[in-house]
This record gives C-alpha cells, structure tokens and sequence, in this order.
C-alpha cells in the first residue's frame, strides 16, 4: 500500500563524489543541503553573500564578483549593505566593504573551481528602492516605505537566469549548474501571492532545463507531494523540521551522490558522532578525535580539510 506520491527523480549527471567542488547559492533551504554536504565532507562553498531569494539580486552578486567589479562604500548604508544579507553587517562601513569584496574573491574561486553548482530560488517579489529603483536582496528591517514591492514577471525572471548561466559558464565551462525551488512558502506575501511568485519561478527554472541550461532537483515537488504532514514543518509551519530536511537530503543523496561515496559518508558519520560526543575523560576523548581524523585523511583523502567539519 502505497500513503504517499513517490517524485521519480533523474540522477544528476555527473553526480557528486568527494572529489567534487560544490557551490550552492540562493534561499535558506540552499543552507540546508549545503550543511547535510558539509557534514559528510564535501567540499562546499554555501551563500558567500548570505540568503538571497531573488534571482535578480543573485545574479548582480554573480556578475559584481567574477567581473571584479569592486565594492565600495557607495555600495553600503552604514552598517550594511541592501545587496546581501545581514550576516555580512558589520560596525563600521569599511568593515561592510571588506566583508562584501571578501565575500566576492571567495564566490569567484570557488565557481572557477566548481564541478557543481547548485542554485535555489525563493521568490519572485522584489524590492526596489524607491531613490534608485535598485533591486536589494535585503530589507535589513528598513522602514518600508522606502521601497516599492513588485512581482518580477516571466521575461526579467527568464534574463537574469540566462545572464547566471552565461557567467558561470564564462569562467567555467565544465560545471554543472542544478536549480532547485525552495519548498519554503513566503507566506506573509499571502497564499496567492507566494503560488503566484512560486509559478512564475518554477516556469523559468524549466525554460532553462528545455535549454539544456541547467538541470532540476525536484525538492518543491518532494516536499508539496511526499511530505504532505505539518510533523515535517517546524513550528511556523513554513520552514522544514529536521526531520523533514532528512527526507528531502536522502532523496537528494538518491539522486546527486555517488553510491561510491557510502563508506566514506559512513565514516564521516561516525566521526561527526564522536566529535559530538560529551566525554567523561576530555583527554582521551581528544585522542580518539585525532586517530580517526588521522584516519579518516589517510583512508580518504578527498575529504574536506576544512577545519571546521574535521
């Protein structure tokens, strides 16, 4: 007996191993697939920029940094910057300045490197401010008439896709670019509204794929149809529990990973497990961390030697 609708999946070709280099850009659930990866030891470069939902402004920060156009502090208000998140706040507006070309070096290495790039779309509502009629990827909580609140219609979706695509491809010809839609519903745009941006995204997304201009991870489609169950919704009923992250990576690993991948996944699970473990005896504990990281290294030495996950 069958209590949910199975999505088929298409195997991303190629599919990830860990000696691929992954980017994921766009909305949190990129956040949430990129830590999964993180966590198994791919090597992953996630948001440079923060959470950005809308692919106008991810396409700005895309072409800003492999262009090498600068940033500057015409470019910040303060302590921040309407062209990226607020994770990227700082004191002062140098340090913004710093952070945002930082944040540039770092997205335009790992793109020239990538074997997969990995891009979720959020949104089609936009803001622009009001003085410049600029497209922001962040309110950082500003007063809101400051702005104007549009929905982005199908040929501006369409020509900020086909722009990512051309300068991704420009400095890399060998990635593959997958595009996902963020299960998360914008609700506080309202229930016809966020159907409405969540269309207008999804039909843009596959003009790409009928282009040969990317292929498509069904993660919207998973989460609408196989999870239809408030227990996988954390407590705003918006976002995915941990529960529900964990159904939709393992549809991802079905699809995107490499069966090759298990035993090093396995062992980096293992590993992970004891790294959070609370020992009795911290010393011996620090021991049996460093031999199976020592082990890990020698037995797989594609792993990430990124120190924050070994």
């Amino acid at each position: 007996m069958k209590l949910s609708t199975v999505i088929p999946l298409r195997p991303l070709k190629p599919k990830l191993d860990h000696s691929s280099r992954v980017v994921l850009l766009g909305s949190c659930f990129t956040e949430n697939i990129g830590s999964k990866l993180d966590y198994y030891g791919f090597h992953t470069t996630v948001n440079p920029f923060g959470i950005v939902f809308n692919p106008v402004s991810l396409t700005l920060l895309l072409s800003r940094s492999l262009n090498d156009a600068e940033f500057t502090t015409s470019d910040v208000q303060g302590h921040f910057s309407y062209l990226a998140h607020s994770d990227l706040n700082a004191s002062s507006s140098d340090e913004v300045v710093s952070k945002l070309n930082n944040a540039a070096n770092a997205l335009t290495t790992s793109i020239k490197n990538a074997s997969h790039v990995i891009i979720t779309l959020g949104t089609a509502w936009i803001y622009e401010l009001k003085t410049t009629t600029s497209v922001i990827a962040n309110c950082h909580k500003q007063a809101q008439d400051l702005f104007n609140k549009r929905l982005l219609d199908l040929k501006e979706i369409t020509t900020a896709l086909d722009s990512l695509h051309a300068i991704i491809k420009k400095v890399n010809t060998k990635s593959t670019i997958t595009y996902t839609l963020s299960p998360v519903r914008h609700l506080k745009d309202g229930f016809v509204e966020n159907q409405r941006s969540k269309s207008r995204l999804h039909e843009c997304i596959q003009q790409q794929i009928d282009q040969q201009q990317g292929v498509y991870f069904p993660a919207y489609e998973i989460v609408m149809d196989e999870l239809r169950d408030y227990r996988y919704y954390d407590r705003d009923m918006l976002h995915l529990n941990d529960l529900g992250i964990d159904f939709v990576w393992e549809r991802f690993r079905e699809s995107a990973i490499n069966s090759s991948t298990q035993h090093a996944m396995e062992a980096m699970e293992k590993y992970q497990q004891l790294k959070a473990h609370r020992p009795q005896d911290k010393v011996k504990h620090d021991g049996q961390v460093q031999k199976m990281k020592e082990y890990l290294l020698k037995t797989y030495p594609n792993i990430t030697h990124n120190k924050d996950v070994i």
